[in-house]
């Protein structure tokens, strides 16, 4: 470097350099190209020390990341579930702080705990109840610590799309999830009664069998949604969006859909005996076979809902201008009031 510095302007500038005129002005040009190799050589020693910075940096946070990672692995398998909680608060603080790999790895974690942690849901109510130890009410404190890490909207993003939160067939009854991000779940089978998911995202969640009896489901959003045979019994679904979701074979007795949007939903032989679907938008819906025994839908839009072989004639707060709207054939059975004296359908 010292050479280049003091041989370099005689070959960079040799064609204006005059041996002859160096020193009556020319040194000044020797002087200016040699700060200038300085300056360059300076700024390439800045740039390559601040790579290296750079990449220590890396180094030191990646490390920091393992040692944090390793210790709450070790909290999570303590016996005391204080300690465990605090493993499980760890790994959140990992998924959020990480947003790469480490996250993911984290969620991953998390999500086994879960399934370790979690009892599995009785296929048989009968065998519960017979069972010499009950499955709980709710889930245990560290269960439902990893759950709420696992279904926060700021941890979710920063967590890789195609981990999908994988919590089938566990009993999550009394799961306190308001306000939760289960987009693409699957709780295939799973046991949520009585659980707090108001305003949470389900979106395209798997629920197929899940049990969601008693659940609050307020501003609940399932659209497009996989429903099929789930029990939805007595849940409270004020203002829940359903849109294309599958309910086909669901049971909603006495399920609270006050305001909820069903459009273009598939309730294909579903059961929704003394539901409340008042002010409800079924526009487009599938609603045939249905069983709509004493279901309450007053000022319901049924706006080319499919009623074909429903059977309404219990339904109540049902007007003419509603059936008008919708999709029904000789099948369909309304109440009594649509029909004429000699018996004929006063609906075509």
């Amino acid at each position: 470097m010292p050479y280049v510095i003091w041989r370099g302007p005689y070959v960079i500038d040799a064609g204006h350099l005059d041996e002859g005129e160096l020193r009556k002005g020319s040194a000044a040009l020797v002087t200016g190209i040699r700060t200038a190799v300085v300056a360059f050589t300076a700024a390439l020693g800045a740039g390559v020390a601040l790579l290296y910075t750079a990449r220590t940096y890396r180094l030191t946070r990646r490390g920091q990341i393992t040692d944090r990672f390793t210790k709450a692995l070790e909290r999570l398998g303590s016996p005391e579930i204080y300690v465990r909680i605090g493993g499980v608060l760890a790994l959140e603080q990992i998924v959020q702080d990480t947003p790469e790999q480490a996250a993911t790895d984290a969620a991953r974690v998390l999500g086994h705990f879960v399934r370790h942690r979690a009892p599995k849901a009785e296929t048989q109510p009968a065998a519960a109840e017979a069972s010499s130890n009950p499955l709980p009410t709710e889930p245990e404190a560290d269960v439902q610590a990893a759950l709420t890490a696992l279904t926060r909207t700021e941890s979710r993003t920063h967590i890789d799309p195609r981990e999908r939160l994988d919590l089938r067939g566990l009993h999550l009854a009394g799961a306190r999830l308001h306000g939760a991000d289960l987009t693409d779940a699957d709780l295939m089978g799973a046991t949520l009664t009585d659980a707090d998911l108001s305003k949470a995202t389900l979106t395209r969640a798997n629920l197929h069998s899940a049990s969601l009896t008693g659940a609050q489901l307020v501003e609940a959003q399932f659209s497009r949604a996989y429903l099929v045979g789930a029990k939805l019994t007595g849940a409270t679904m004020f203002r829940a969006t359903l849109t294309n979701a599958d309910l086909t074979a669901a049971t909603l007795t006495g399920a609270n859909l006050f305001s909820a949007t069903l459009t273009e939903a598939d309730l294909t032989g579903a059961t929704l005996t003394s539901a409340n679907l008042g002010s409800a938008s079924l526009t487009e819906a599938r609603l045939s076979g249905a069983k709509l025994t004493e279901v309450s839908l007053r000022e319901a839009t049924l706006t080319k809902a499919d009623l074909r072989a429903s059977d309404l004639s219990t339904a109540k707060s049902l007007v003419p201008a509603q059936i008008t709207s919708a999709r029904t054939d000789e099948d369909t059975k309304l109440p009594p009031r649509f029909y004429v004296s000699t018996g004929a359908s006063a609906v075509s």
